[in-house]
């Protein structure tokens, strides 16, 4: 279950309780609680490197209101305003990298891990998944940026595989899974419907005219926290070990951020994950 926390510094943030119980210090952002002015209202988790190349004439954030949001979200999340948090530059692809290696040069990946006594690690969102992996024995923890090309090409059991060569058994992992588009909000092309079939996710595809809107042509939809759900659950992470029923980012405009909603009007959230030490 994700529980809804608001911190004495702003952030209006949700944790999982099976992350928590497990000591497990993380959080999935909202919007609220930060200091980026409208458009990217309040709490603005965009990266200053994809901050600086937004081009000319479209909205962009100030880079000190995103390094203040981020120093705000690392204490909800349970840090200190300074700790070193490691991200990446995501890609949409299947590639797991370390945190030790990412902290020493970004590199474009979609999954981050980092063993006990390591760095936190943050991936952002804005209509995707986010997922949260965490190993209560060895401490050792995943983010997990997943839209549905990095589904697709698995980058979920790829980053349950990286956790393996940290001493990691899949059976005792606990996964948590954080806001998101649902399949209401996210159409679909039929090359997308076909390209999740082959992945053996059919089942997260909804036919047209399930979810359709009235006088628009009627889409495929894709559930992809259902699609992320089966991959964890395919890779052997028990069913009451997974938290997977996350508030949907498009359908909340007054606590998420929603790139297919807003485009580049839209903010980013993130999510955050420290290993034990």
């Amino acid at each position: 279950m994700l529980r809804e926390i608001t911190h004495s510094s702003g952030p209006v943030v949700l944790t999982s309780d099976l992350l928590s119980r497990a000591g497990f210090a993380h959080a999935f952002s909202t919007r609220l609680g930060g200091v980026s002015a409208s458009p990217f209202d309040a709490l603005n988790l965009q990266s200053v490197q994809a901050n600086a190349r937004i081009a000319e004439g479209e909205p962009r954030d100030s880079d000190a209101f995103i390094r203040e949001n981020h120093a705000r979200f690392a204490e909800a999340a349970g840090l200190a305003r300074d700790a070193v948090v490691v991200d990446v530059s995501q890609v949409h692809g299947c590639t797991v990298v370390a945190a030790r290696d990412a902290a020493r040069e970004r590199v474009p990946a979609d999954a981050i891990t980092s063993g006990r006594g390591g760095h936190a690690i943050l991936i952002r969102i804005a209509d995707c998944v986010p997922v949260l992996l965490a190993c209560p024995r060895t401490g050792a923890v995943a983010a997990v940026h997943a839209g549905w090309r990095g589904v697709v090409a698995g980058i979920v059991p790829a980053a349950i595989d990286a956790l393996r060569s940290l001493g990691c058994a899949p059976n005792e992992l606990l996964a948590a899974v954080g806001p998101s588009i649902s399949v209401r909000h996210f159409e679909i092309g039929p090359e997308v419907a076909e390209e999740l079939t082959r992945a053996d996710l059919g089942a997260c595809v909804a036919a047209p005219g399930i979810y359709g809107i009235a006088g628009r042509e009627a889409k495929h939809h894709a559930d992809l926290v259902l699609g992320v759900r089966l991959q964890l659950e395919r890779a052997g992470i028990a069913r009451a070990n997974i938290d997977a029923d996350p508030p949907c980012t498009y359908a909340d405009r007054a606590r998420f951020h929603s790139f297919r909603r807003d485009g580049a009007r839209s903010g980013r959230l993130a999510a955050l994950i420290a290993p034990l030490a």
